[in-house]
C-alpha cells in the first residue's frame, strides 16, 4: 500500500505515535534484557510489516489448494517462532547495518499528488 495512496494529517500522526510507541516498547525490552542489544525499532517494525502477511496462504489460495493451507499455516507459524526467537538475547551480531528509516517512512510519499506528505520521523 505505501505509495500508492495519499498520506493525510490523520495518517501521518497514528504513524508518528506508533513509531514512538515501538521505541518506548523496544527500550523497555532492551532495559529489562529480553530484547536482544542491537535489534532496533526499526528491525521490529519491519519484522511486523513482513511477518504481517503470508504470501504462501495467498498463493494456495489463489490457486484454490485448500489441501495444503492447513500446511501452510503450520509453516507461517514455524516462521514466525523463529523470527521471534531470534529476538533474543545471546545470539551472534545481526548481519550489516540498522536499517533506515527511510524504508518506512519515504515509500509512503504519493508521487500523484503534491499534498501528500511522508509521516515524520521524530
Amino acid at each position: 500500500m505505501a505509495g500508492t495512496i495519499a498520506v493525510t494529517d490523520e495518517m501521518a500522526a497514528k504513524f508518528t505515535r506508533s513509531d514512538e510507541l515501538m521505541r518506548d516498547l523496544v527500550a523497555r525490552a532492551h532495559a529489562a534484557g529480553v530484547l536482544r542489544p542491537d535489534a532496533t525499532a526499526m528491525d521490529i517494525s519491519l519484522l511486523i510489516e513482513q511477518l504481517g502477511k503470508s504470501p504462501l496462504i495467498e498463493q494456495l489460495d489463489r490457486q484454490d489448494r485448500a489441501d495444503l493451507i492447513d500446511a501452510a499455516r503450520n509453516a507461517r507459524k514455524r516462521a514466525i517462532a523463529i523470527a521471534l526467537d531470534g529476538l533474543r538475547p545471546g545470539h551472534p551480531q545481526l548481519p550489516g547495518t540498522t536499517p533506515p528509516p527511510a524504508l518506512l517512512v519515504e515509500r509512503w510519499e504519493h508521487p500523484l499528488t503534491s499534498t501528500t506528505r511522508s509521516p515524520e520521523r521524530p
